[in-house]
């Protein structure tokens, strides 16, 4: 319970008490790209991170949905959608499948007890984990897309392609 108190302290001081919605995308990204730039340290790039997240959290706005007990998500710190794995996790509702197989389940989603907790462990996973044994890191475009195909519950190209574009929209390399 300290952790998560922690938590929802810290996102306080870092969104200074606005609700997400009212953040533009600039400021989502100002407010992330601190925490993302630590996946450098582990070859990684950082404007990958970024767009992930602005992509997975709607730049911040899907924050503000609840889990099935009605809490608010934002709270758990996971601004990069990973799945439940160990430790501490939330539920909520979500779309898995691609097209027309697209269906609603509640799915586990793991919860960090900081922002920067949810860069290192998305990092820590790229590179141990051996669903991603096959990244390419020789650049951020081959990077997104050798990991998409086990990262997105998506279209694989689709989610590269999108994250390539907030990159590229948002001037995210300066990150790197």
């Amino acid at each position: 319970m300290k952790w998560i108190l922690t938590g929802v302290l810290l996102l306080g001081i870092l969104f200074g008490g606005q609700s997400c919605q009212a953040m533009s995308p600039e400021q989502y990204i100002e407010s992330i790209a601190p925490y993302a730039q630590q996946v450098k340290k582990h070859g990684l790039f950082p404007s990958v991170a970024i767009a992930q997240s602005c992509r997975e959290t709607g730049f911040g706005k899907h924050l503000e949905a609840t889990d099935i007990y009605g809490r608010p998500i934002r709270q758990y710190n996971n601004v990069l959608g990973k799945k439940w794995r160990t430790g501490h996790y939330f539920e909520k509702t979500t779309w898995e499948g691609a097209g027309a197989g697209r269906y609603m389940i509640v799915g586990k989603f793991q919860a960090y007890r900081s922002l920067g907790d949810c860069f290192e462990d998305y990092a820590i996973n790229i590179n141990n984990n051996p669903a991603y044994r096959y990244k390419d890191t020789s650049n951020l475009y081959n990077f997104i897309h050798s990991i998409a195909p086990r990262y997105a519950t998506d279209n694989p190209w689709a989610y590269a392609t999108g994250v390539i574009r907030i990159i590229e929209k948002y001037n995210l390399t300066q990150y790197d």
